[in-house]
């Protein structure tokens, strides 16, 4: 079971540890990755570089641990977002 995921009715389920995986996360949050190849090509490295920008995390346009849970932290922030609350 990977380490950084997310599943919700809103995205599905994604693999955060594979490139196909962030591509679609950071497509989902507003980051155009290109198409969810798995390859780590210039437009995925871009909207790397812009999801770090908007979090003011590191920019380095690698997809390390801090990257990841970011990506798993966004994703459930908008997948709740305009749900009913639980009572």
């Amino acid at each position: 079971m990977p380490k950084f995921e997310h599943n919700s009715d809103k995205f599905g389920y994604i693999n955060l540890e594979s490139v196909a995986g962030v591509q679609k996360a950071l497509t989902a949050l507003g980051h155009d990755a290109g198409a969810a190849d798995g390859k780590d090509g210039p437009a995925t490295q871009k909207a790397v570089r812009e999801f770090q920008a908007s979090l003011s995390i590191q920019i380095d346009g690698i997809v390390g641990s801090q990257t990841r849970q970011s990506l798993m932290d966004e994703l459930q922030k908008k997948a709740t977002e305009g749900a009913a609350p639980s009572a």
